[in-house]
């Protein structure tokens, strides 16, 4: 950094003392342009499968179709408030779980909504473990208005004090089956 050049990792192997690093300074080639984040307030294009997507969507209106649902049994005492804490802090550090994807002059946009701006949805229900399976499959069918939510919920479904179930709705336009792992780890 402070010659500007880039050393390959392999030079720090071949001559792993300062001495011998100089003799390397020559050969290096110049440093790149170091990478800086990009101002992502405005509209952005979507990518091609977002569009086709966000196409779909405007076709056949808000569905449930393209819902990638994630349950997690939870045993113990679970903070609701700890929970909510923790879906916002994940949907703050994950640009694409706080994008919206309206229409701006005929075409689809994505808007990146700023940190400050965004409150995921956490809905807590209490439920009976007879009523659990009808209770996911209801919040799992929720339509995702894209234009202006979050493409994502969590719903929490209290069945006792040391037992919830967990309900993750990811939309497709926002990522994949893939993407829920991590974003359950994440979490």
């Amino acid at each position: 950094s402070v010659f500007g050049v880039e050393l390959a990792v392999r030079s720090l192997f071949d001559a792993p003392t300062p001495a011998g690093l100089v003799r390397h300074l020559d050969a290096a080639g110049a440093a790149r342009t170091p990478l800086r984040p990009a101002d992502r307030t405005g509209a952005l294009p979507l990518s091609f499968a977002q569009h086709r997507l966000w196409f779909l969507d405007q076709m056949e209106g808000p569905s449930p179709t393209y819902n990638i649902p994630l349950a997690l049994r939870l045993a113990g005492p679970v903070d609701a408030g700890a929970l909510r804490a923790a879906l916002r802090d994940v949907v703050v550090r994950h640009e694409v779980l706080r994008t919206v994807f309206p229409e701006s002059d005929g075409v689809a946009v994505q808007r990146v909504l700023a940190p400050e701006t965004v409150s995921p949805e956490l809905t807590v229900r209490t439920v009976t473990e007879a009523g659990l399976d009808a209770a996911l499959a209801d919040a799992a069918r929720h339509a995702f208005d894209l234009s202006g939510e979050l493409p994502l919920r969590a719903d929490l479904f209290v069945l006792g004090e040391q037992r919830h179930v967990l309900l993750l709705t990811l939309h497709h336009i926002a990522g994949d089956g893939w993407s829920l792992g991590p974003l359950g780890r994440d979490l």
